[in-house]
């Protein structure tokens, strides 16, 4: 292995380590280690040589998952900061306190910035909030896995959150919202509508992705966006938390907007597929009556890079 091309390598370890974005998104709101990392980790403890090439890819998508994560993140990338501004995509399942202010001083070049709102009152967000405006991400996805934190740590993020993709992004273009548009827990509805706002006035928010948008008194000013080109539902059509909507009527979004917006709100066809190349359809209304149909579109292709 002596005489293998370096360059051969890394091309192989920047497929070792790459994790796409459904991938990504699994880690955040399970809040659990997918099963991938054993191997990633693994390309670094070959020997010195496949390390040191490994790591350049390694440092291309971080998931931070516990408070010691955090810490052996924050001394790294303090004493190697080449490592640093290699990190594109960056997962927070905490708030971590000033710790994750200290990694985001040593990130200026995340595209990808996933966070959750899952925080407990104990778990200071004061360093992720300050250090928000330190980044400029094309991409924020938003996760609240929990039904109870509501705490003064979560409203805090909330808050900077907010304040960051209304006027501080100037490249945000996706965003992944938490919260089903008719959530039911009580504790969580100022920051969905805080949340929502925001997202009214992000300047050149492009792309979407809900866990299910079927209220289309919330969805019409993001749909009325002119920058807007899609809005992906997580949830197939007609199904949600688990079970089929009734009296579809009331439930369509289809049925109470106009058609040229609707055709911006995706849904999953169904699979199975494979994650990446799920295919989407726009939901279509026949004139006469409630029967209704998918146009398929293309599947949903990662558009950043980097």
């Amino acid at each position: 292995m002596k005489s293998f091309p370096n360059e051969v390598l890394d091309l192989v370890f920047q497929d070792v380590c790459v994790i796409d974005d459904d991938e990504f998104e699994f880690a955040h709101r399970f809040g659990s280690k997918p099963a991938f990392v054993t191997t990633r980790d693994a390309a670094l403890l070959v020997c010195r040589n496949w390390n040191q090439i490994a790591c350049m890819s390694f440092y291309h998508t971080i998931i931070l998952s516990t408070s010691e994560q955090a810490r052996c993140l924050a001394r790294t990338l303090s004493s190697k900061p080449h490592l640093g501004v290699r990190v594109r995509k960056l997962l927070f399942n905490g708030g971590f306190g000033a710790t994750a202010s200290k990694i985001m001083k040593c990130t200026s070049n995340i595209i990808h910035i996933s966070l959750s709102l899952a925080v407990s009152s104990w778990d200071s967000t004061k360093g992720l909030c300050s250090s928000l405006r330190s980044i400029q991400p094309c991409s924020l996805s938003l996760n609240d896995f929990n039904n109870t934190y509501n705490n003064i740590q979560t409203r805090a993020l909330v808050a900077a959150i907010c304040s960051c993709v209304t006027v501080h992004w100037s490249r945000l273009v996706k965003l992944r919202f938490p919260y089903e548009t008719d959530w039911e827990w009580k504790e969580k509805t100022e920051n969905q509508h805080l949340l929502l706002r925001a997202m009214y006035d992000t300047p050149l928010l492009k792309f979407v992705h809900m866990p299910a948008p079927y209220n289309p008194h919330l969805l019409l000013p993001l749909l009325s966006k002119p920058t807007l080109h899609a809005i992906y539902s997580e949830t197939p059509f007609g199904f949600m938390r688990g079970h089929h909507i009734k009296g579809t009527c009331d439930g369509l979004p289809v049925l109470q907007l106009p058609q040229a917006l609707c055709e911006k709100i995706r849904f999953p066809l169904p699979g199975p597929w494979v994650l990446a190349g799920r295919p989407y359809g726009i939901l279509q209304a026949e004139s006469n009556n409630l029967n209704l149909m998918f146009r398929i579109e293309p599947p949903h292709t990662t558009w950043i890079t980097g």
